[in-house]
């Protein structure tokens, strides 16, 4: 697989051992960890995926927190996916809860509320899973990457910064002091383009010059990743989904 082929994944910083699997994976993924406030993969910015084992999944049923947290996931996502690791016969015998109604709240989740649920055996699996769902999206599909999808009901400003945290390495005070400068999503990406990475004179990175060496705390790393971001493959697609989100 050729490295523009390769595609880039957003991973909750919770989810360690998933992470941990997929560092065995870096010649067909390849990923970064954040805090993310809806699901715990992240694919595009329609597609993303929640996680849940076994036992968590039917305790999460008890406690109500699987419904919250799936219809979060479809309010914020085009495509949200379920996949559910691991519900055995292990899981079954022991938690002391009806068969039937763990099947019930399976066929609400895909057949009323329309969520893709994949089943499968264990972590090995889901990772293979994830892969396989970013490169359908990215590559083959040409989705683009962002951290997180505004959710309805932000204001115009408040989307903006929510945008520009979906960047990779940034959080949200380096996307409101971007926000703040540039006012606009697309005068960031501008900003971004016209930002060039110094080199010493043996060939390796130093810094940057350019529209955001004026601003602290932006590397010529953070310039490079996203430089690919949003202007490599994908870079069509991403004036047109900024203009959805700002305008729905």
């Amino acid at each position: 697989m050729e490295q523009n082929e390769i595609p880039h994944i957003i991973v909750d910083t919770r989810e360690q051992k998933l992470s941990k699997i997929l560092d065995n994976r870096k010649d067909r993924i390849t990923y970064e960890n954040k805090q993310l406030d809806i699901a715990d993969v992240v694919v595009s910015d329609e597609v993303a995926i929640e996680r849940k084992e076994g036992f968590d999944f039917v305790t999460s049923i008890m406690d109500n927190r699987l419904f919250e947290q799936i219809m979060r996931l479809q309010e914020t996502y085009n495509t949200p996916i379920l996949i559910l690791e691991g519900l055995n016969d292990n899981v079954f015998e022991n938690v002391g809860m009806k068969i039937s109604s763990i099947y019930g709240a399976l066929a609400f989740i895909s057949y009323k509320l329309g969520i893709a649920v994949i089943p499968t055996r264990n972590i090995e699996d889901t990772a293979i899973v994830v892969e396989r769902v970013a490169y359908r999206e990215q590559i083959k599909d040409g989705g683009i990457l962002l951290a997180r999808k505004a959710p309805k009901g932000m204001s115009i400003e408040e989307r903006r910064t929510f945008i520009i945290e979906g960047l990779v390495d940034i959080g949200p005070k380096k996307a409101k002091s971007l926000i703040e400068k540039y006012k606009t999503p697309h005068k960031v990406f501008k900003a971004i383009k016209h930002t060039e990475i110094t080199y010493t004179r043996t060939g390796n990175p130093k810094g940057i010059q350019g529209s955001l060496s004026k601003i602290k705390g932006f590397s010529w790393k953070f310039i490079e990743k996203n430089k690919k971001l949003i202007f490599g493959k994908q870079h069509r697609y991403i004036q047109k989904k900024l203009d959805e989100v700002l305008n729905e």
